[in-house]
């Protein structure tokens, strides 16, 4: 077993964007996947989510961790969630042309890895969070970018977003945004 560090203090706002910015996650399907990636790594990869939304080309979420390194398990997610979102683009199981797709991911993907296994961007963005009025702050930039984009009329009403109140991750959402407790 790995050697587990301590946990984190800091929160993180974090984006995780699709290479090209393919709207993959216009597809219940694909955002299932996330969803069941989110939750593997708050469950074996002490990932702690506080608020998120997942738009249709990124995921934008306050995060930390309860051991390991927040880039860590980010890491593993992406992984996890490349082979998964390729696996079903070749088999065909969505009803759309996803030929343009595997384009898009070879020429925006990371490079040296091996044809389509990545649909993420190399580059993680991520910003530490020190204080509180940072953390309320990105957290309803987070709860209010599905508005901002025209996707729905207000944040609860977007249901892949930690503002609805039946959202995917219900349950796992840390509610507490004070990172010292």
């Amino acid at each position: 077993m790995a050697k587990r560090t301590r946990k984190s203090k800091e929160l993180y706002y974090v984006e995780l964007r699709l290479a090209g910015g393919v709207p993959l996650f216009v597809q219940p399907l694909f955002t299932k996947k996330m969803v069941l990636g989110l939750q593997w790594c708050c469950e074996n990869r002490g990932l702690r989510i506080y608020d998120y939304t997942i738009l249709p080309d990124r995921i934008a979420m306050i995060v930390n961790t309860a051991w390991g390194a927040v880039t860590e398990v980010l890491d593993s997610f992406k992984s996890f969630t490349s082979k998964a979102v390729m696996l079903i683009l070749r088999n065909g199981k969505t009803n759309l042309d996803t030929s343009w797709m595997f384009t898009v991911f070879r020429e925006f993907g990371p490079q040296g890895k091996p044809e389509g296994i990545h649909i993420w961007e190399s580059e993680l963005f991520i910003q530490t969070l020190f204080k509180q009025d940072e953390i309320d702050e990105c957290s309803e930039r987070i709860k209010k970018r599905a508005v901002s984009l025209g996707l729905v009329a207000r944040p609860d009403q977007y249901l892949n977003c930690s503002a609805h109140p039946k959202n995917p991750l219900e349950g796992w959402i840390v509610e507490a945004t004070d990172p010292w407790s």
